[in-house]
């Protein structure tokens, strides 16, 4: 239950924004990012709220992807520009996959200091190939994201992030699921 509580906090506002931008859209489907921003910056702050209520806690991914949001979707906002708000997934994914690179580079799987409570006890080196992994995932999606929004339509960028980024990311965290078995540690009672 708790982590379909967590992917709802974290999913929670990319859902918002793209039915914000649904709605505000005009009859070519142009216009819904400046509203949808402003709606997508509340429902992060509010996902955070909810985070700290019922997880008790705020997670570095959450204050990082809120962060960005705050600064990005202001800068779209003032600017009346989106490319601000379309770019912030890009850097997203960039500091996570420079993150884990750099910590496999370094014999630092920072992966563990995220997720370790949501798997079973696992060897180090499971970490360490999970850091190497997510990370590479992390770069596609910077480039996937980069690709989408210089060649599409804001609608299409908007519904990649729901129907393309979402399935992307829970298929790939199901491929890890082999790496996870091999390598779980056995607690003795």
């Amino acid at each position: 239950m708790k982590q379909v509580i967590k992917l709802l906090i974290e999913m929670g506002p990319i859902v918002v924004f793209f039915y914000a931008n649904s709605y505000y859209a005009d009859e070519n489907g142009l216009g819904g990012i400046i509203p949808a921003t402003k709606i997508f910056m509340v429902a992060m702050a509010i996902s955070m709220i909810f985070s700290k209520i019922l997880l008790k806690k705020i997670t570095i991914m959450l204050w990082i992807s809120a962060g960005l949001v705050a600064i990005f979707g202001g800068l779209t906002i003032y600017f009346d520009n989106e490319i601000f708000i379309k770019i912030k997934p890009t850097i997203l994914y960039t500091l996570f996959s420079l993150t884990l690179l750099g910590g496999y580079a370094f014999g630092k799987p920072f992966i563990k200091n995220l997720m370790e409570a949501g798997f079973p006890p696992m060897a180090e080196i499971a970490w360490m190939k999970m850091s190497r992994n997510w990370g590479l995932f992390f770069i596609g999606c910077a480039l996937l994201n980069e690709y989408v929004w210089r060649n599409y339509s804001n609608e299409d960028w908007i519904s990649a992030k729901i129907w393309v980024f979402m399935p992307l990311s829970f298929v790939f965290a199901m491929a890890q699921m082999p790496l996870v078995m091999k390598h779980q540690i056995d607690e003795e009672d």
